[in-house]
């Protein structure tokens, strides 16, 4: 199995706000607070590959998020590192209160790198995405992506498509579903189904996640084990 495309998603999704971030590859159409960051971190494994994956996220203008990832992998004896830099918007304009539930709107743009043992950084892929949330009620959110994303290696584009549905039953755990997809997988890589969930050790601060991923046309399962920190001050 080819992990690279489980890491482009993951780097893609590493940096979002509180609960809806991790363990979510489906962007959410929130940010960071003005002035507060939040580091992520996860470990993913598929048979014997394996990586290991940092990020963080600053609100550095109301509505406005930075974001950094960087990930290591090893496979097939192969040991290389990814980065990727973004910047969401979500800008309170687009934030409306509906007969179906508070409905919030946003872009993001992502820039991703990869560097092998024997060759120097460069660009992989670069991304834009439109992203929305509807809540519906308290325990249920829906989050739907639409975007284009071009690698830079075969000079290709693809159209993006991210749903997710997340269900907190309490404010200590949440579960979800999710189906990442593209018009390109011969290139990015088969449509992706993952579930999962978090527990908050402290809510909307300090949660731990387990998800399972399955890429199509592939016979492993991703597994993903990670930890979220939020609202830090600076």
């Amino acid at each position: 199995m080819n992990i690279k495309p489980f890491l482009i998603a993951g780097l893609v999704a590493c940096t979002h706000s509180a609960w809806a971030g991790r363990p979510l590859g489906t962007e959410d159409a929130a940010v960071t607070d003005h002035g507060e960051c939040q580091i992520e971190s996860w470990t993913e494994r598929a048979g014997r590959e394996h990586a290991v994956v940092g990020a963080a996220a600053c609100g550095v203008w109301p509505g406005l998020e930075l974001d950094l990832g960087y990930a290591r992998s090893h496979s097939a004896g192969v040991v290389s590192s990814e980065g990727s830099f973004a910047a969401k918007w979500v800008p309170a304009s687009l934030k409306f209160d509906t007969a179906a539930g508070a409905l919030n709107f946003g872009l993001k743009v992502d820039h991703s790198l990869v560097h092998a043992d024997d060759r120097n950084w460069r660009s992989a892929e670069t991304s834009g995405l439109l992203v929305a949330s509807l809540a519906p009620s308290e325990a249920w959110t829906l989050h739907l992506n639409l975007g284009a994303v071009h690698d830079h290696d075969s000079h290709s584009g693809a159209g993006l498509l991210n749903v997710a549905a997340v269900w907190a039953p309490q404010e200590h755990f949440l579960v979800f579903a999710e189906v990442q997809a593209n018009t390109r997988s011969e290139t990015f890589g088969g449509t992706v189904k993952s579930v999962g969930g978090r527990w908050w050790l402290i809510p909307e601060v300090l949660g731990v996640d387990l998800t399972a991923s399955r890429q199509s046309g592939s016979g492993s399962t991703l597994w993903t084990v990670g930890f979220g920190w939020y609202g830090i001050s600076f």
